[in-house]
């Protein structure tokens, strides 16, 4: 409901060597959306690595151990993830991974809890949830039968989980020019690599008749071969690094010129850079997206490890120039907002992004709706140049946030403040006039104060003109301390 306060969530996902670290990784990104509307995280694993355990720790994710006599038995796990989600408050669990069966999640929701599975094929003769999400973008191609009559199918790429690294990245591939500096490719295949197909990938590239190039070899927590890889990098004629435990991906995209990548999840977050790609299918689930990639050619195609195709990687190497990605190339495919879209469907359905510059023309008719100037506390119209001006200002200072509030896809509201010399956020918040008389309001501005709470931010204060009644009711409605003015309420968020 709007304005309620966002319950705890479960989590139940795990990674291992063989299962690779991508389910939990995604996992985060939901974890961080569900945090930005003011809720709790938990995650219930059977098995996880150690550093993806201090990651998730150090995402403020509250971790479970579950006993690996409940993976044994079914009814044990399941058993085990309803007693949790009761004991932490959640009304909704979320469980990733392909192991999840009919049985588990028909007693999950017989247990008065909530549903969402995450996955990336029609593993199920027959689901039973709430929610199925499934980014990928061959998904509504799968029949996907659900005994939930309202069930929501979340499906293709709009959903894809970037983690907030990748969103709040503040500079893009693009602006390197032109440098006098070898080629450079990233080499990126999972969080486990159990084949070690990556050693055979730089084997691979050793022969190529190509100049040298430099190359970054990501090493994932769960990676059983570092010795192996040093090796292989020794011998190389290109440079060779090879990285463990990277903790800041957008660095590593924007530090290349082009990706050789697998056919999973990842994809997602170097379409998001723009920047060029060469993939290879190293487990089967991923050759949906090899075959949607490179069908569209948004990718290069480079078949299987055991039959690599080495024409195509060697033309794909050529091809690289020390031209930056274009960040928009892909942004059809992958716009950043996935996760907030999913954590959304599992509440009000109202989500918020930060303003952009395409938002301007938007604030502008908003800000000129006479129902809004005739509440702010600057009651004339306002010009199309100070407009302009004013809203660069906004999305560029770091002392200033600008929220556009979405409900489904249609803007209906914003919410923005201002840190003033006392160290509080001034805050306003307005409503689109198609979207007024539906509570949204509360909503909008719960919603705001929780992401900037999410940020570290607590101090907040809103003035607002004593004949507005409907945004006096929403800070009334949030216990906040009002002093009454000549012709205006003051109010102060309740922690001050």
């Amino acid at each position: 409901m709007p304005n309620a306060p966002t319950p705890s969530l479960l989590i139940r996902a795990d990674a291992s060597v063989h299962a690779g670290t991508g389910h939990v990784m995604r996992m985060l990104a939901l974890a961080q959306a569900w945090q930005r509307r003011g809720g709790q995280v938990h995650l219930l694993s059977h098995t996880l690595p150690h550093q993806l355990a201090q990651r998730v720790a150090a995402e403020a994710v509250v971790l479970h151990h579950l006993d690996a006599a409940a993976i044994v038995s079914g009814a044990t796990d399941q058993r085990s993830t309803i007693d949790l989600a009761h004991h932490v408050g959640a009304t909704w669990v979320v469980a990733d991974g392909y192991g999840f069966t009919s049985e588990f999640q028909t007693a999950i929701r017989r247990a008065s809890l909530r549903l969402t599975m995450v996955t990336d094929f029609d593993y199920c003769r027959e689901w039973s949830a709430d929610r199925i999400v499934n980014q990928n973008p061959h998904a509504s191609r799968e029949p996907y039968r659900c005994d939930v009559g309202d069930c929501q199918r979340l499906f293709g790429t709009r959903y894809v989980l970037l983690r907030r690294e990748f969103v709040t990245a503040r500079e893009a591939t693009e602006g390197q020019g032109l440098l006098d500096r070898p080629r450079r490719l990233l080499v990126t295949l999972g969080g486990s690599d159990a084949e070690n197909v990556t050693g055979e990938i730089l084997e691979v590239l050793a022969r190529l008749d190509t100049e040298p190039i430099d190359v970054r070899v990501l090493v994932g927590m769960a990676n059983p071969h570092h010795k192996a890889l040093q090796q292989h990098a020794d011998l190389s004629p290109h440079k060779v690094e090879i990285l463990s435990g990277v903790d800041d991906m957008p660095a590593q995209y924007q530090w290349a010129d082009g990706v050789l990548t697998a056919g999973g999840s990842s994809c997602w977050e170097w379409m998001y850079f723009g920047l060029p790609a060469a993939v290879i299918v190293i487990a089967e689930n991923q050759q949906p997206i090899y075959d949607e990639l490179v069908e569209h050619q948004v990718a290069i195609g480079l078949g299987h490890p055991q039959q690599v195709d080495i024409a195509s990687l060697q033309e794909f190497v050529q091809s690289l120039t020390t031209e930056a990605g274009d960040l928009n190339r892909f942004r059809n495919w992958v716009d950043g907002y996935g996760a907030d879209r999913i954590a959304s469907a599992m509440g009000s359905g109202v989500w918020l992004r930060r303003a952009t510059a395409t938002d301007c023309r938007l604030y502008f008719d908003w800000a000129n709706d006479p129902t809004v100037r005739n509440n702010s506390l600057q009651s004339s119209m306002i010009a199309w140049e100070e407009h302009c001006e004013w809203f660069c200002e906004q999305i560029a200072r770091d002392d200033r946030r600008l929220f556009l509030s979405i409900r489904g896809e249609q803007p209906v509201g914003q919410v923005r403040m201002s840190l003033t010399p006392d160290r509080e956020w001034q805050l306003g918040f307005s409503v689109a006039a198609e979207a007024r008389g539906s509570g949204l309001g509360g909503e909008i501005l719960r919603l705001g104060i929780a992401a900037m709470r999410n940020e570290g931010e607590h101090d907040f204060v809103a003035t607002v003109k004593q004949a507005n009644v409907a945004s006096a009711k929403c800070f009334e409605r949030l216990g906040w301390k009002r002093t009454q003015l000549d012709q205006t309420y003051q109010y102060r968020s309740e922690e001050q």
